[in-house]
C-alpha cells in the first residue's frame, strides 16, 4: 500500500514539475520576442535602369545601427533574384556609416570607385540607392558622402558628391 501512494506522489510531482516548467516557458519567451520594422532597400532593376524597392523586416533599434544594418544588406544584394542586380560590389569594407544629427555620413572607400560601372545613368542609380534605402529610416532624413574620409567633389565623374542628398524615389 506504500509503495502505491509512493508511486501516485511521484506522479503528482512530476506533473507539477512538468506544469511549472511550460509555465515558465511560456513566460520567458513571450519576453524575449524582437520587435521588428518593416523597411525598403532600394536596388537596381535587372536593365539597370531604375531602382526597385524590396521589403525587409529588420529588428527595431537605434538609427546607427539600423543604417549599418541596411548598408550591408545593400552589399548582400539580392543575387538570387534575376530581377535584381548589384552595383555595390560584395565588399563588406567598400562602405561605411555614421549617424549625427539626423543625417547618415557614409563613407566610400576608393578601391570602390574601381569596381563600379561607369555612367552617369549607373552612378546616379548606386548612389540613390543608398540615399533611398537610408533616408527610409526612422531619423535619417539626408545623406552626405565623403570617399576615404575626405569631401570629394565626385566620385566617378557625374554627380557633386559635396552636397548634401535628400530622397529621389523617381530614379
Amino acid at each position: 500500500m506504500h509503495e502505491i501512494t509512493l508511486k501516485k506522489s511521484l506522479r503528482y510531482t512530476v506533473f507539477l514539475l512538468i506544469i511549472a516548467v511550460g509555465f515558465s516557458f511560456a513566460v520567458l519567451s513571450r519576453g524575449t520576442s524582437v520587435e521588428t520594422e518593416e523597411i525598403k532597400l532600394y536596388l537596381v532593376d535587372a536593365q539597370m535602369l531604375r531602382l526597385v524597392p524590396v521589403k525587409m523586416s529588420i529588428p527595431k533599434m537605434p538609427p546607427q545601427k539600423q543604417a549599418k544594418r541596411v548598408l550591408e544588406e545593400l552589399i548582400e544584394g539580392r543575387d538570387d533574384n534575376p530581377k535584381i542586380r548589384r552595383l555595390i560590389p560584395k565588399d563588406k569594407g567598400c562602405i561605411t556609416v555614421k549617424v549625427k544629427n539626423k543625417i547618415a555620413y557614409v563613407d566610400i572607400n576608393s578601391d570602390m570607385t574601381e569596381t563600379v560601372p561607369d555612367g552617369r545613368d549607373l552612378e546616379e542609380l548606386m548612389i540613390y540607392s543608398i540615399v533611398n534605402t537610408l533616408t527610409g529610416l526612422n531619423g535619417i532624413v539626408n545623406v552626405r558622402f565623403t570617399i576615404d574620409g575626405e569631401t570629394q567633389r565626385e566620385f566617378k565623374g557625374y554627380i557633386d558628391m559635396r552636397e548634401t542628398f535628400i530622397p529621389d524615389y523617381f530614379v
